[in-house]
C-alpha cells in the first residue's frame, strides 16, 4: 500500500492493497486461536489509514481494549461487521467495476446510507476543498 501512494498517489491499487487486508483479516477472525493482538494491530492501522484518506476523524474510531476472554468477544463484535460490509464492498465493486464511474458511486452511496449508519459509524460526503 505504501509503494502504491510513493508511486504519485495510485490511490485504486493503495485501496485495493487495503481491502484485500481487511478481507485476509476477516477470514483470519473466523480461524481457531486468532492473536487478538494483532487483529487490534491491523484495525489501528486500517482506521488510520482510513483516517488519512478522510474517511473518519480521530475522535470516530472505536476504542476496544484487549486481554481477557470477553475484550477477545468484544474485538470479534466490533471489527467482524466493518470487516464483512468492507468485503462485500470490494466484491461489489469488482463486479461492477466495468460499468463505469457511476455504478461505483451508487455502491459507495449505499455503502454509506446504507450499510454503516448500522454499524455505528457515519460517513458524510465534503466538499472538495
Amino acid at each position: 500500500m505504501r509503494a502504491a501512494l510513493c508511486d504519485s498517489f495510485d490511490t485504486p491499487t493503495a485501496v485495493n492493497e487495503l481491502t484485500a487486508l481487511v478481507s485476509l483479516t476477516n477470514t483470519y477472525l473466523l480461524a481457531d486461536g486468532v492473536k487478538v493482538p494483532l487483529v487490534l494491530q491491523v484495525s489501528r492501522y486500517v482506521f488510520k489509514v482510513l483516517t488519512a484518506f478522510g474517511v473518519y476523524e480521530s475522535g470516530d474510531l472505536p476504542s476496544v481494549e484487549s486481554g481477557d476472554a470477553q475484550s477477545k468477544e468484544s474485538v470479534e463484535d466490533a471489527i467482524t461487521p466493518v470487516m464483512n460490509a468492507l468485503s462485500n464492498f470490494r466484491d461489489s465493486i469488482k463486479r461492477q467495476a466495468n460499468e463505469g464511474p457511476k455504478a461505483i458511486f451508487q455502491l459507495s452511496d449505499e455503502l454509506r446510507d446504507d450499510v454503516l449508519p448500522f454499524m455505528g459509524i457515519r460517513l458524510e460526503d465534503r466538499k472538495q476543498d
